[in-house]
C-alpha cells in the first residue's frame, strides 16, 4: 500500500480519494488548512510557509510516505514539490512552478516560446507615481500572483488604473497577507527578480474560452483534452464546463501544438498542467489566458466519464514516479459537463437539498459528483462573488448525448431543491 501525503486538501480531493477504487492500494494523509475558507483563512496572517514545510517533512518522514501532492492553486503545488524534493521523492522543479504561477514571467515565457498566441504585457508597480505604462488603454490589470481573480480589473485610462491601485490601508494589509507566502517561496526557491508585490497589465483579448489539460512525464508533453467554458449570457461568469470540446478539430490541433511548445519551452517536467486559452472565431486567432501548473480538480470527473481515467489517477501516478496511462474515449459516456449552480440575487438561502435527496440523485446518476457550497440561513448579499453572483453548488454528470446531458441538468433543478427569499 502506497502512503500519500496530500497538502492543502479541498473537498474535491477528499471526495475522490475516499472512493472504493483507491482502497487497499493507497493510504492518504492530509496536512495544511484551506487558507481561503473559514476557519482556515484566519491562519493566513500568521502563516509561515517555511515552518509549514518543516512540519510536513517531519510528518512525512515519520509516516514514511511514498508521495507528496497537492491540487491547491495558491501555493500547494510549490510546497508539495519542495517537500517531495527534500524527501528524494518524484517531484517537479519548484522554481518552474513559481515561474509559471508568476503571471508576468509566465507572459514573458509565452512571448518567447509561442509568440503567435501571446499578448503584450507590462509590469506595473503598486505605486504608479512616475510610472508610464507601455500598453495602450484600455487593458486588463491583475496581481502577478492572484487567487480567485482578486484585485483584477479592466481599466480604461490612467485615472482608473490609479484608482484601482489606490488601496485603502486594510486593502494594502490584505494584499500583503495574500502575497507573503508566495514571496517567501520565490525568494528562497527561485532567482526571479520581481516578487508578487507587483501587478501585470495585459492587452485585451476575447473569444471562446477553453482549458487544455495535460501532463508531462519523462519529457513527453501529453495533452489530455480540451474543456469548453460556457458563460451565462451577456457575462463572463461560468455557467458550465463541457467535455469534449465543440471547437473544430483543426483549432484543437493548433491549441495542442501551442501548449506543447509552451510547456517544453518552459522546461516544465513531471507534473500536470492546465492552460486556459481564447479562440477568436472572427480572426481565427488563439491566445493564451494563463497557465496553471496543477491538476484541474473540478474536471477530474469529466475525463473519467468520457475517457475512463480520472485525472486524479494521473496525479497519483506522477507523484509516485509511474508513467500515467491515458487514452481517449474509453469512458462510459460520450458527453459530460460540470454545471455551476449560481444566483445573481443576494437573497437569503432558506434551504439546501437534504442528504437523502443528494443520495437519491447519486443513486440515479451514479457517476455524478455534487458539491454544495450554500448553507441554510446564509444571506447571499454578503457572499456575492464573480461580479455580483454567488456560486452555491456544482454538479458534474455524464450522458450519452447532449440532449440527455441537459435533461439531467433539468433533473438537477427538480431533484436538488434550493430555496431563497
Amino acid at each position: 500500500m502506497k502512503k500519500v501525503l496530500v497538502l492543502f486538501p479541498n473537498d474535491w480531493d477528499k471526495t475522490e480519494f475516499a472512493k472504493e477504487k483507491y482502497r487497499g492500494a493507497y493510504q492518504f494523509f492530509y496536512a495544511g488548512p484551506n487558507l481561503f475558507q473559514f476557519p482556515g483563512f484566519l491562519q493566513l496572517p500568521f502563516f509561515n510557509v517555511h515552518r509549514f514545510i518543516s512540519r510536513c517533512l517531519r510528518v512525512a518522514r515519520s509516516l514514511k510516505v511514498d508521495a507528496v501532492l497537492s491540487t491547491d492553486e495558491y501555493i500547494g503545488a510549490i510546497v508539495a514539490a519542495i517537500v517531495a524534493k527534500k524527501l528524494g521523492l518524484p517531484h517537479s522543479d519548484p522554481a518552474k512552478i513559481i515561474g509559471a504561477q508568476h503571471k508576468y514571467y509566465s507572459r514573458l515565457a509565452q512571448q518567447q516560446h509561442c509568440s503567435e498566441a501571446s499578448v503584450n504585457c507590462d509590469l506595473i508597480p503598486r505605486k504608479i507615481v512616475g510610472y508610464s505604462p507601455s500598453l495602450r488603454f484600455p487593458f486588463f490589470v491583475k496581481p502577478v500572483k492572484g487567487s480567485f481573480s482578486l484585485f483584477a480589473k479592466k481599466v480604461e485610462n490612467r485615472a482608473e488604473l490609479q484608482n484601482h491601485l489606490g488601496f485603502k490601508w486594510y486593502e494594502q494589509l490584505g494584499f500583503n497577507v495574500l502575497t507573503k507566502p508566495f514571496n517567501q517561496l520565490l525568494s528562497r526557491y527561485s532567482d526571479l527578480e520581481h516578487n508578487a508585490n507587483f501587478f501585470v497589465g495585459e492587452e485585451l483579448i476575447e473569444g471562446i474560452q477553453v482549458t487544455v489539460d495535460g501532463f508531462v512525464f519523462d519529457k513527453e508533453v501529453v495533452p489530455c483534452g480540451i474543456v469548453d467554458s460556457i458563460m451565462f449570457p451577456g457575462t463572463n461568469i461560468f455557467e458550465r464546463f463541457e467535455y469534449p470540446s465543440k471547437l473544430p478539430s483543426e483549432v484543437q490541433k493548433r491549441m495542442f501544438s501551442i501548449v506543447r511548445r509552451l510547456i517544453e519551452g518552459m522546461d516544465f517536467q513531471h507534473a500536470q498542467f492546465n492552460v486556459e486559452l481564447f479562440y477568436n472565431a472572427a480572426t481565427n486567432h488563439i491566445h493564451i489566458i494563463e497557465i496553471n501548473p496543477r491538476l484541474s480538480y473540478q474536471f477530474g470527473d469529466l475525463y473519467e466519464n468520457v475517457d475512463g481515467l480520472n485525472t486524479y489517477q494521473i496525479l497519483l501516478d506522477l507523484s509516485l514516479g509511474n508513467k500515467p496511462r491515458f487514452s481517449y474515449g474509453n469512458g462510459t459516456f460520450s458527453h459530460t459537463a460540470s454545471f455551476v449552480l449560481r444566483t445573481f440575487e443576494g437573497k437569503q438561502l432558506t434551504s439546501v437539498p437534504r442528504t437523502d435527496e443528494i443520495e437519491s440523485f447519486n443513486n440515479k446518476y451514479h457517476e455524478s459528483n455534487i458539491k454544495i457550497y450554500g448553507k441554510t440561513g446564509t444571506r447571499l448579499s454578503g457572499e456575492m462573488r464573480a461580479i455580483g453572483s454567488y456560486r452555491y453548488g456544482i454538479v458534474n454528470v455524464g450522458a450519452h448525448s447532449l440532449l440527455d446531458l441537459f435533461a439531467i441538468y433539468e433533473d438537477v433543478q427538480d431533484s436538488l431543491p434550493f430555496t431563497f427569499k
